[in-house]
């Protein structure tokens, strides 16, 4: 019968219903795999820096090209910021930390700030810490190698790691030498 009525199908109500449930069963235990292997990760892969984590391994070049890595400052506790010249919320902290460095380095802090800013920036750098009197060990990290070895998305980003290497504290936005979460995490990182 070539009138064009049983030439095409239409599916039903029931058939649609059931095409849809299908798709989202198929979501849903997507989903299900997916959280299951997430949960699996922290067993799997390395630790990414996380409190209560052993610091994952990092080290980068000072702006005179020394190297240091967070396994040769392994012994005294680090206070790791990652920040940029370009981003307003580091330009707030920059005195916060070195105020923390002035503090507490003759117990044996030590401040360490990673530049992210672009290869060729090293002079913008110079004179980003000279306006804000910072003192305190500078690595720079064009490449932002950090970011994804701490899995951190923005700056700044500030983890105290204490002598043994594990992280004790970890924030995602400016700190301040007032912050209390802070200060009492630097009790015990120097103890």
């Amino acid at each position: 019968m070539a009138n064009g009525w049983n030439d095409r199908w239409i599916p039903s109500k029931w058939t649609r219903l059931r095409d849809r449930m299908s798709r989202r069963w198929n979501i849903f235990a997507l989903a299900l795999i997916l959280a299951a292997l997430a949960a699996g990760c922290r067993e799997v892969f390395p630790s990414y820096g996380e409190v209560g984590d052993k610091a994952p391994d990092y080290g980068a070049h000072t702006l005179a090209g020394d190297s240091i890595t967070l396994a040769s400052l392994r012994g005294s506790p680090v206070l790791l910021n990652i920040w940029a010249t370009w981003c307003p919320p580091c330009r707030k902290e920059m005195p916060d930390l070195q105020e923390l460095h002035e503090r507490h380095s003759p117990n044996g802090l030590q401040v360490v700030g990673v530049s992210i800013d672009a290869a060729g920036m090293d002079d913008a750098v110079r004179q980003f810490l000279e306006e804000y009197g910072v003192t305190y060990t500078i690595l720079r990290d064009p490449s932002d190698r950090i970011s994804s070895v701490f899995m951190t998305q923005g700056v700044p980003v500030t983890i105290l790691i204490d002598s043994d290497g594990k992280v004790l504290w970890r924030r995602l936005g400016p700190v301040s030498a007032e912050d209390e979460g802070l200060n009492q995490a630097l009790a015990q990182a120097l103890r």
